[in-house]
């Protein structure tokens, strides 16, 4: 049996992203299990703590840092590859020994080679205009009207946050109007190639019918 190349084979995995991969926040943890230590230096805390993760046991190293100017510090998880301190984990299945023939990984972002789903859009300035947007609570539409100022919020933020709106969208019509501009251009090379391509068949058509009659007329001279 010959299948076409593209046919076939195993479905693509989709891209591992931070919005599409399960992930464990420190702070959760932290204020169930953990008090702040009393604050007698700058030093960090370290401690363990094991949690079930899908049936099986595991053991995440977690560290406290108290502030320098006061207050309970902060939590952090310690990735089990590079120790760097990090705020989430993220849980990949990796290939192991296990029964179900997976191993259940706690990483960092960076050591799970995970990438923020933003980074894979085209055209990112329509996402910025969205995020824009949608903090003063407009539509996330690129150049649909603005809402007006609500009371509680300052003039001068406002003004600093249309005018941001603004310089975002006249980059997203610029790159529209760029984006007709080789549409245009496309569509005229298009046209351009059909016609001569019309062109030149009636030109092969008008010198077949020419060669037709010149072979009859040169029977009938023999004949």
């Amino acid at each position: 049996m010959i299948i076409p190349f593209g046919v076939g084979g195993q479905p693509r995995r989709p891209r591992a992203t931070v919005e599409n991969t399960a992930r464990i926040f420190v702070g959760d943890l932290a204020r169930s299990l953990f008090t702040p230590p009393a604050r007698e230096g700058v030093e960090a805390t370290a401690s363990a703590i094991r949690v079930v993760i899908n049936g099986k046991p595991e053991v995440l190293d977690v560290v406290h840092e108290p502030c320098n100017y006061g207050g309970d510090g902060r939590w952090f998880f310690l990735c089990g590859t590079c120790s760097k301190k990090v705020l989430h984990l993220y849980l990949l299945l990796r290939d192991g020994d296990r029964p179900d023939g997976n191993r259940l990984a706690c990483r960092c972002r960076r050591c799970a080679g995970i990438t923020y789903k933003s980074q894979f859009t085209r055209r990112r300035g329509i996402n910025r205009v969205r995020r824009l947007r949608a903090k003063i609570g407009a539509l996330p539409h690129v150049l649909a009207p603005l809402p007006q100022r609500p009371q509680h919020v300052r003039r001068d933020y406002w003004r600093k946050s249309i005018a941001r709106i603004v310089a975002a969208e006249t980059l997203v019509a610029a790159e529209l109007r760029d984006m007709l501009v080789r549409a245009r251009r496309r569509l005229r090379d298009e046209q351009r190639r059909d016609s001569r391509a019309r062109t030149a068949g009636r030109s092969d058509r008008r010198r077949d019918s020419q060669r037709s009659k010149s072979a009859g007329g040169s029977q009938g001279v023999r004949a």
